[in-house]
């Protein structure tokens, strides 16, 4: 390891932590203590850290220091800490997380590293291993599968020995394993802001279509049903329907989108929320080729807000805060990471509120 690498090592690892244990760090680098200590002895001197007994602690701030400027054998400018991130897809709806990682990275000096899974579990715990092999300081995960409960991917995160923030995903079943924090959309929240919205403009039978197998849909469905019986409505499960993808090909999926609209118009529903928004552009066609005007005869709200703008109908869309989720999700990493220093800090679980962007498939 070169010099220059070696005292950004220390000075990271101050940055982070506020002090440095001279034997620890030299047995976690692979070098001698005599090197750790004479790279000490050359930062001290030039302002960048204070010696004490078995280490060093950061210098403060304000001090001017021997050379504290412009010293022209002061180390490059390397990334403070690593952050691994490893997501479900980089091409729907994650693409808005990951910049929100990314501005927040910039901003801190962080460096982050992605891992797409693809939605495979093996593919996911093998970027996962990757990424601890390599020494990254925290994790941020988007688990594959709904439950993190029981799975050899929660083995693997609780073992991790970094902070590990979960991204979009609920740990509600998982707290007792492992230091999980987690950052996620309210899609209960959005749900019932895409209910309420419905009920203002008149509607009084509001159906629901939620993608087949997808992670956001538990949590949609109870937001539905909560903002219902907030108003007074009975539960009714005929109005829920799961958008299935066909087993036969995608040139069969109209067909499955012209059976849950004859559900609904058979039920009296006027005006309903689908997720995702490729399903909800599909329906909106059904309905027009039923000469069924939007929003006049039925009104739609996507769930995603992805390419929902895009349709011949403009779709309204719940918009879940995604840039906001992955700009949250690292800061709280990198925030577990400096606060180990002093052993304390709560585990948090932070839940931010979807907005609603209305556009002509609800307007009133």
């Amino acid at each position: 390891m070169l010099p220059e690498d070696r005292k950004e090592l220390i000075l990271r690892e101050l940055a982070m932590r506020g002090s440095l244990n001279a034997a620890e760090f030299a047995a976690k680098a692979g070098i001698s203590g005599m090197t750790v200590r004479r790279d000490l002895a050359t930062l001290a001197d030039q302002g960048l850290l204070v010696r004490v007994h078995g280490g060093a602690v950061a210098a403060p701030e304000n001090s001017p220091g021997p050379q504290r400027t412009a010293s022209p054998s002061r180390p490059r400018r390397l990334p403070m800490a690593t952050i691994g991130m490893v997501v479900p897809s980089a091409s729907y709806y994650f693409p808005g997380v990951i910049r929100g990682a990314e501005a927040a990275a910039q901003e801190a000096g962080v460096r982050l590293v992605l891992g797409v899974s693809n939605y495979s579990v093996q593919e996911e715990q093998r970027q996962l291993r990757r990424l601890l092999d390599n020494g990254v300081d925290g994790i941020l995960v988007t688990p594959s599968e709904v439950s993190l409960a029981g799975t050899d991917t929660l083995a693997l995160l609780a073992d991790a020995g970094v902070p590990v923030v979960v991204v979009e995903r609920s740990i509600e079943d998982a707290l007792d394993d492992g230091e999980l924090e987690s950052v996620r959309s309210d899609h209960g929240r959005g749900a019932e802001i895409a209910v309420n919205h419905l009920l203002q403009l008149g509607h009084r039978k509001v159906g629901l279509g939620i993608r087949e197998g997808s992670p956001t849909g538990p949590p949609v469905t109870a937001g539905y049903h909560q903002a219902l019986q907030r108003a007074g409505m009975p539960r009714d499960e005929s109005l829920v329907h799961t958008v299935t993808r066909p087993r036969t090909g995608p040139e069969d999926h109209p067909g499955v989108v012209d059976r849950i609209l004859d559900s609904f118009l058979a039920a009296g529903v006027t005006a309903a929320i689908i997720h995702s928004d490729e399903d909800a552009l599909q329906f909106t066609s059904a309905c027009l080729e039923r000469r069924l005007r939007v929003p006049e005869d039925f009104a739609i709200v996507a769930y995603d807000d992805e390419i929902a703008a895009l349709g011949a109908v403009p779709l309204s869309a719940v918009a879940p805060p995604k840039f906001d989720v992955g700009y949250q999700a690292l800061q709280m990493c990198l925030n577990r990471i400096g606060g180990r220093r002093s052993g304390t800090g709560a585990l948090r679980r932070v839940s931010l509120s979807p907005a609603l962007v209305v556009r002509e498939s609800s307007r009133s």
